[in-house]
């Protein structure tokens, strides 16, 4: 009867190892693709942000503190509007009206895999906001133009592009 049992036991892990064998293989892992497939969709993706952030600006100056601005920010862009704002705070100063979008222009995109970079330029109109102190007076100031121009630079995070950097534009063409 032990050889009966010691036959059983080998005929059960050769069964078990041959099972093992058909066992179906890992999932094959996805090939990486770029988070866009052409530069238009890229600025397609950027100019939306760039309208998002704007919404979020606007209606942060309407009172509304649900909306977050720097959701659309990162790098140099998120650093700037972080000190922009706390110099607000410490100066006891507020931002009220809207800024509009009157040209978004496409420069330059590159995409891969790993990185998508997209620079833009933009104009907006700032003619309706106003810098108010603490005493309510207006304190923009009178020569201020009511249009103002950026070099946007737009980078991958994840899964979406975030404004990463802007700069003033000396002659903004708006």
């Amino acid at each position: 009867m032990g050889l009966l049992r010691a036959g059983i036991v080998v005929a059960l892990v050769a069964a078990s190892v041959g099972l093992a064998g058909c066992a179906p293989s890992s999932a094959p892992k996805p090939t990486p693709t770029p988070l866009f497939t052409s530069e238009a969709e890229a600025f397609k993706a950027a100019e939306q942000v760039y309208r998002d952030y704007i919404d979020a600006l606007n209606a942060r100056n309407d009172g509304d503190g649900k909306r977050e601005p720097e959701q659309y920010l990162a790098g140099k862009a998120l650093e700037n509007y972080v000190k922009s704002a706390r110099d607000r705070d410490a100066e006891h100063v507020t931002l009220e009206g809207h800024t509009t979008i009157t040209a978004f222009s496409e420069q330059s995109a590159s995409i891969s895999i790993d990185a998508t970079k997209v620079i833009a330029t933009v104009c907006i109109d700032i003619s309706e906001t106003r810098v108010i102190g603490a005493d309510g007076a207006n304190m923009t100031p009178a020569d201020r133009p009511s249009k103002a121009g950026f070099e946007l630079t737009f980078s991958q995070t994840k899964s979406r592009l975030l404004i990463l950097e802007s700069k003033g534009m000396k002659d903004p063409k708006c």
